[in-house]
């Protein structure tokens, strides 16, 4: 079976032959090419159904893979070009790469290619070419880029995706980022809120997204801030959010032990009624 990612862009048809013999040769091997595929997946579809029986879902991802095998075999046998299935496929990321090293100084080069290595798993690799892209052109920055430096938030690559939001002000990535104000991961959260406002977008709606889940955080200094906080910023809906950690602070006191935040849930909701 011929390499789907070396493999080249579909062949010519062959040339008539004068020879009635030679056509109808090349005819039975192709005949013979399909009756051969045939026998094949009929056989891996009795060995799918009997493992169906037994493990449905390690049926469903053989189920897959002979679908695949199924489109290969008949490109292989029709002498066609197989299909480019992405994720499988380095096509895209070679091709990418050719044309971002032809063309060193064409910003959306070097952002076709970071979008190709994002889509190939080569997230480091990606979010370095994003930097070549924009720090080339700034306006080339679209959803795609703008998503998946958003995408990075959490990971290893927070920092680099910070940066680049900021230095350039990608505005596609604003709905994303105030979208991840509300996770329940401090680090990602925080990113989100300190990103928006350096990019110029910041609002007190974010930060009160980040207090009201740090009411919900591990740490007790954590909970503690965020109380202060939200009394601090006394909308309807911080009011909303400490009543509802009563509850939730109830359980961790307990014998000769005071709870976390005790009447400073009180203390701050009356600070805030009292300004109204």
């Amino acid at each position: 079976m011929p390499d789907l990612a070396k493999q080249s862009s579909p062949q010519p048809p062959p040339l008539p032959s004068s020879s009635p013999s030679a056509h109808g040769r090349a005819l039975a091997h192709v005949k013979a090419a399909i009756a051969v595929a045939r026998l094949r997946i009929a056989d891996r579809g009795r060995r799918l159904r009997a493992a169906a029986r037994r493990r449905p879902v390690l049926a469903s991802l053989a189920a897959a893979a002979v679908a695949l095998a199924m489109l290969v075999t008949a490109a292989v046998a029709l002498d066609v070009e197989a299909p480019v299935i992405p994720g499988l496929s380095p096509q895209n990321v070679v091709t990418a790469r050719e044309q971002a090293k032809a063309h060193p100084d064409d910003a959306t080069a070097q952002r076709d290619l970071g979008h190709a290595l994002w889509s190939a798993g080569k997230r480091k690799g990606a979010i370095a070419a994003y930097a070549k892209a924009l720090a080339k052109d700034p306006s080339v920055a679209d959803e795609r880029l703008a998503a998946n430096l958003v995408a990075a938030f959490g990971t290893r690559l927070q920092d680099r995706a910070q940066a680049l939001l900021v230095r350039h002000h990608v505005k596609g990535a604003e709905k994303g980022l105030v979208a991840l104000t509300h996770s329940p991961r401090r680090s990602v959260r925080w990113g989100a809120v300190h990103t928006l406002d350096r990019m110029g977008a910041g609002t007190k709606r974010n930060w009160e997204n980040a207090y009201v889940a740090d009411l919900d955080a591990p740490s007790c200094d954590v909970r503690r801030a965020a109380v202060e906080k939200l009394g601090e910023i006394g909308s309807p809906r911080a009011v909303a959010a400490l009543r509802s950690a009563h509850a939730a602070d109830e359980k961790t006191g307990g014998f000769l032990k005071p709870r976390c935040l005790g009447g400073r849930l009180d203390d701050a909701e009356q600070r805030i009624l009292a300004r109204r």
